[in-house]
């Protein structure tokens, strides 16, 4: 039986994974074994609610239903994330490897950074002689980034030179950081005579930095960079740096894997060593030998411009004709018409697939969006051997509509759609290796979520737009809110409750008998006890909570509750008070009220419906005790 592994990667490190599946492939395309590689974008620089959106897609899949697991814990921009992931492939006992962070219970590969960094660090001792170094590095808290620091103050020490800690900058791998923080050293009165970086971009970003103001490297300083990136040997100057070899790492890991599925496994721990590479930053890689690869690099240079201004036109062609619609089916119609004419991102096969909670919002802007994948999913285009169709529902648990394991070993790669924490759905490609290498899924990922959201933006404006001209927010009858003020004022309330981990109640209030009075008395008199019971909700309420006449003779209550006990007080109250009002009215008939309350949870994903539904629950076991009581 055909075998399937899931890689899990991070599509920044576009270079690396690429090289890294190159090695895996080695092995799988020789055991005829399909890898599901799940993509994440999330970036240190970025929102967290959007690297939660983008980390969903390690989520998706149930790691059980595969053969084995590859996880690239270093990549993954996130100290937590890696952990969590590791957590559940042992607590599920996953035949699994780790690449780059160890976990007790997992196989692993690692980098050894310091071998290459060693090399690096002595190089500049002893061949250029720098006396003032500064260190441009990634987070405080990167295995690799602290690993590469302290190997660097390890080297100079040797040396007898001091890295002081005023030249130590953490950029948390961000290029524009790294330009701000090469210029403020360079005129902060105590200039660096080398600037050695935790990564390439780091380096990159120091080089431009410089230039900007008037600073040659390496002729006024020196700079270098680590991971050997493609932009690292393109540049000018070409960058000094480390290389780390994870096409050999790839390779290992897969085999790792593969022992371990067979149970043939003898090495869990595995460690590759990084290589010191000459460039011209530091002045001892000769312009000749580094304009070898620049002129192949210029010589497809206008080809990739090309290629880049037809696929943004691409882009834009589906912007304005999928996505500027407020009707689900008139979008899902668009969708299809438009991979029917438009080559897909990868050009082989692909899916976009919806999720059943977002294809509801997108139904109904009223709906939420969810920040958990549903169990059920829509491909709302499948595009294969160039044909496009819908392919409708299937579970998630099969994560590609009709997946058979062809007699090719292929990779189906999984990326994320989604705004901020709320998931719309996946992109799933099998010929999206290009795409990562150039960074182009990227792009088209970054496109199409905004789209989406545009899209669900225009479907609200639409919805709302139509209410508006039947009808207001607040209930004639009795001046509450009802539905359509619900959600003006209601759902913000909550939402923005949870956002600052604070509570809010829910209370359902229902007349008891109501049909009763309306059978025995007339509508005149129902219409009073509404309005009665109304007054007395409005009046008592907290104030900044909101009073919503949920349906005929239900009312809702929704505020912010730091103590329970203000609620069941503001229920007490409501009764007596109203038991008051009634009495002095002399009515002919009992007006009476049942209620029940439920506090919200900020961490839940539940949303208002949801708990107006449990305190409703909550309020029919109190009418049920007092019909009982014959009240």
């Amino acid at each position: 039986m055909k075998r399937k592994i899931a890689v899990l990667a991070n599509g920044w490190n576009n270079i690396s994974i690429t090289q890294a599946l190159k090695g895996i492939r080695s092995v799988t395309d020789e055991l005829n074994i399909d890898i599901f590689l799940f993509l994440s974008y999330a970036a240190y620089g970025r929102s967290k609610v959007r690297n939660i959106g983008e980390d969903s897609i390690f989520d998706l899949p149930d790691f059980k239903d595969f053969d084995g697991v590859i996880t690239f814990s270093n990549m993954l921009n996130s100290e937590e994330t890696p952990r969590r992931i590791a957590d559940k492939l042992i607590k599920e006992k996953i035949c699994a490897v780790s690449v780059g962070m160890p976990y007790k219970g997992l196989n692993f590969v690692g980098i050894n950074n310091s071998d290459g960094m060693y090399e690096l660090v002595e190089h500049l001792v002893q061949k250029h002689h720098i006396k003032n170094p500064a260190f441009l590095a990634g987070t405080r808290d990167h295995p690799d980034s602290i690993e590469r620091l302290e190997t660097t103050k390890k080297v100079l020490a040797l040396n007898g030179v001091e890295l002081k800690e005023e030249n130590i900058r953490y950029t948390d791998w961000e290029y524009l950081t790294s330009i701000k923080y090469a210029i403020e050293l360079w005129q902060s009165g105590n200039r660096p005579d080398a600037y050695i970086c935790a990564n390439d971009h780091n380096a990159i970003g120091a080089c431009i930095g410089l230039n900007n103001i008037g600073v040659s490297v390496p002729d006024d300083v020196i700079v270098t960079g680590f991971d050997k990136i493609s932009h690292a040997e393109t540049f000018y100057p070409s960058i000094t740096t480390v290389y780390q070899d994870y096409e050999k790492i790839g390779y290992i890991a897969a085999w790792q894997l593969v022992e371990q599925i067979e149970g043939t496994s003898k090495e869990d721990h595995v460690v590759v060593s990084s290589k010191f590479v000459m460039g011209e930053s530091c002045g001892c890689k000769k312009t000749s030998e580094a304009d070898e690869v620049r002129h192949d690099f210029c010589v497809n240079a206008y080809k990739k411009e090309m290629e880049n201004i037809l696929f943004q036109t691409a882009e834009a062609d589906m912007t304005t004709s999928v996505f500027n619609c407020s009707s689900y089916d008139e979008f899902q119609k668009n969708l299809i018409n438009f991979y029917s004419t438009h080559q897909s991102i990868g050009g082989g096969e692909f899916y976009f697939v919806i999720d059943e909670n977002a294809q509801k919002a997108f139904k109904d802007a009223l709906f939420p969006l969810k920040t958990e994948y549903a169990e059920k999913m829509n491909c709302l285009v499948a595009v294969k051997d160039g044909k496009a169709e819908s392919k409708g529902e299937f579970t998630r648990k099969e994560l590609i509509p009709n997946y058979k394991k062809e007699d090719k070993p292929s990779v189906y790669t999984f990326t994320s759609m989604h705004y901020d924490d709320k998931i719309f759905g996946y992109i799933v490609t099998s010929n999206a290796l290009e795409c990562i290498k150039d960074r182009t899924l990227n792009h088209y990922m970054l496109q199409v979520n905004f789209n989406l959201e545009q899209y669900r933006n225009n479907s609200r404006l639409d919805e709302m737009n139509r209410a508006l001209r039947d009808i207001s927010n607040t209930d004639q009858l009795t001046g509450l809110n009802n539905r359509f003020g619900m959600e003006v004022n209601a759902v913000p309330l909550l939402e923005n409750a949870h956002k600052n981990n604070r509570r809010c109640a829910i209370i359902f209030a229902d007349i008891n008998r109501m049909k009763y009075i309306n059978d025995n008395f007339g509508h005149l008199q129902g219409d009073l006890a509404i309005r009665t019971v109304a007054a007395k909700v409005l009046e008592l309420m907290p104030k900044g909570w909101v009073a919503i006449r949920y349906g005929g003779d239900e009312f809702i209550a929704v505020g912010e509750c730091t103590d329970e006990n203000d609620v069941m007080a503001y229920e007490e109250s409501l009764t007596k008070e109203l038991e008051n009002e009634v009495e002095g009215m002399q009515l002919a008939y009992p007006l009476t009220i049942s209620t029940g309350h439920i506090l919200s949870d900020p961490k839940s994903s539940q949303n208002l419906i949801d708990y107006i539904h449990q305190a409703d629950s909550v309020m029919y076991e109190h009418k049920q005790e007092t019909y009982k009581k014959g009240l």
